[in-house]
């Protein structure tokens, strides 16, 4: 019983750990400046960062059909896309890895999503953003500085979108 609580313990300290390192690299991560990309979403129209430079902020949202979080997610961008896409340019970027452009048509179909996608085949753009895990959401002011980054979709993300939409 005594090795059940010291193993129970051990992992408490490590996700804590985790969580503690996770945050930390949020908060040094932000206020940086966001690396320029072009790309082609799924459609074909093309996508420039720095079109939206001191117009319109940027959410991206770095995702892949085989990760359930993100799939779990998916109803939340498309609402947000639905609700603040006249002010906030979203961008979900499929990462690429394990995955294919017919996966990401098949899921949207499915699922009845229209939400502007990249697919970064060679991997890119995930690894221009320090995307190491999915789904990575990564809020992008106007003046092109990471304002706000997380693993997973937050009441804080939501808050930023929405003050965003505001102005």
């Amino acid at each position: 019983m005594k090795a059940s609580v010291l193993i129970n313990k051990g992992w408490q300290a490590m996700v804590l750990a985790v969580a503690v390192s996770m945050s930390a690299v949020q908060a040094a991560e932000t206020d940086q400046t966001a690396p320029l990309f072009e790309a082609k979403t799924l459609s074909g129209q093309a996508f420039d960062l720095s079109d939206y430079l001191g117009k319109q902020p940027v959410y991206l949202k770095f995702w892949a059909t085989w990760c359930s979080f993100c799939k779990a997610e998916m109803p939340h961008l498309n609402a947000i896309e639905q609700q603040f896409g006249d002010e906030i340019k979203v961008i979900s970027v499929n990462v690429g890895f394990n995955d294919s452009v017919a996966n990401v048509q098949q899921f949207f179909n499915q699922e009845g999503y229209d939400i502007p996608t990249i697919f970064d085949a060679n991997g890119e753009i995930t690894q221009k953003y320090q995307v190491v895990g999915t789904p990575h959401h990564i809020l992008i002011d106007k003046d092109g500085k990471v304002a706000y980054r997380t693993f997973l979709a937050t009441d804080q993300l939501d808050q930023i979108i929405e003050q965003w939409a505001q102005y």
